[in-house]
């Protein structure tokens, strides 16, 4: 019998329980209590945004207005929300995510069967975050942070900036300056971190040997410019950031370094019809490497590494949203030192489907394939899929349980090896 069959059979049952569990209760995120609505006035569900969830952060956590017919001017930035008083209960917000998780990990070792294995279960707190995030009343101004009081063990700043946004409603442009997620704020729904499943896609955060991921929150200045028609049908929109990026260990730079160059990202998107996108995007960077750590032959150079990718979904019906994309990745890379530059290349592919059976309960697929290779070694091939089911717990939205299983095989193109990883996982996320 083959080993994903188990889990398949707990998602099955799960899924059964969550479509007949009772809605309780009533806890108002944030930006909800302050506009007093549900949270699928921004999200398909929770985290994953629509399209009226895009332009509320690119007009700086401003609601879309409804008059935006085309009859009488669009308002200006500074005057939206304006008859929306300032409440500190509706400027910040907690999250708490819980889970119970069986994961099962095969190392490849030249025998047949492999014999590295390991398995754990356990009971977790996966993750207790504090978040402020707000507009500044009658100006352009407003500002997001997002601190984790736990997460893997640890705590800290996750995001902190401050944002100006000029304009009109549908013609506006903003500057965003301090800690910043790199993907995740712009982009359609298929480049979109925050998604139904526990977990990004593994195309959009796909290591490489020199310790580069698009998954990072470095220092610095993202600039933006949104246009949208009227009643907000079609949205175009562009933005830019200049970050100190990664350093030799492959985390974000958030002090002084010695790395005086910056990384570059750019973004292009498009969203039409009911609520499908297009997005089209380009990395360029560069960090320290060190290679041979601790070996006679120990040295450091300093690679040049690309990222470009496309993306795209659309929403059936309101209920079948249909994703997928490609990202081609291209880093230098040096065996020896002295030697002529070789290049790591990566061609990633992901595709998903999400059938939305009500307002807040979605069963979801996806698959992930890539190949990467180190010159002249041969490809490695990454194969990786999940299946699941969502279920929002409360009228709102805001309490939310969620059972996944994820299996996901790795080639690694630097030692010609692979692992797989095969994670059940069922959990519970409240926002308040």
């Amino acid at each position: 019998m083959k080993l994903w069959i188990p889990g398949a059979k707990v998602i099955l049952f799960v899924l059964g329980l969550i479509l007949l569990m009772p809605q309780p209760g009533h806890a108002i995120p944030a930006f909800a209590r302050k506009y007093g609505v549900k949270c699928y006035t921004c999200h398909t569900i929770p985290p994953a945004l629509n399209k009226n969830g895009y332009m509320f952060k690119r007009l700086g956590y401003r609601m879309p207005p409804d008059e935006m017919d085309g009859t009488k001017p669009a308002p200006k930035i500074s005057a939206l929300d304006k008859d929306i008083k300032f409440s500190l209960t509706n400027s910040f917000a907690i999250l708490f995510q819980a889970s119970v998780t069986d994961d099962k990990n095969i190392a490849e070792t030249g025998d047949t069967p492999p014999t590295a294995t390991s398995t754990t279960s356990s009971f977790n707190l996966d993750e207790a975050a504090f978040f402020v995030a707000g507009a500044v009343p009658d100006s352009g101004f407003s500002y997001f942070g997002h601190y984790e009081m736990y997460q893997d063990g640890g705590n800290g700043l996750e995001q902190g900036f401050g944002v100006w946004t000029g304009g009109k409603a549908n013609s506006s442009y903003f500057v965003k300056g301090g800690e910043i997620h790199m993907q995740e704020g712009e982009g359609t729904r298929a480049a979109m971190f925050y998604n139904l499943f526990p977990d990004p896609a593994y195309t959009l955060t796909a290591g490489d040997p020199i310790g580069f991921s698009l998954d990072q929150h470095p220092v610095g200045v993202d600039v933006g410019y949104t246009w949208a028609s009227n009643y907000f049908k079609n949205i175009f929109a562009v933005s830019a950031k200049v970050t100190n990026g990664l350093d030799a260990n492959g985390d974000a730079i958030l002090n002084a370094s010695t790395k005086n160059s910056k990384d570059v990202w750019a973004d292009a998107d498009y969203w039409f019809g009911p609520d499908g996108g297009v997005t089209a995007m380009f990395y360029r960077g560069s960090k320290d490497q060190v290679q041979n750590a601790g070996a006679d032959n120990e040295f450091t150079f300093r690679p040049t590494f690309y990222r470009t990718g496309v993306f795209g979904n659309y929403l059936f019906f309101d209920k079948l949203d249909l994703l997928g994309g490609f990202i081609h990745g291209q880093d230098d890379w040096q065996w020896e030192q002295g030697a002529p530059m070789q290049h790591y290349t990566a061609n990633t592919f992901r595709g998903e489907a999400d059938y939305y059976l009500k307002t807040g309960t979605v069963i979801m697929a996806r698959v992930d394939r890539g190949t990467a290779s180190i010159t002249p070694q041969p490809n490695m091939h990454t194969r990786a899929w999940g299946i699941g089911a969502e279920h929002a717990l409360t009228p709102l939205g805001n309490v939310v349980v969620r059972a996944s299983y994820n299996q996901e095989h790795d080639g690694d193109p630097l030692a010609l090896l692979g692992t797989t990883d095969k994670l059940f996982k069922l959990d519970f996320r409240f926002m308040w």
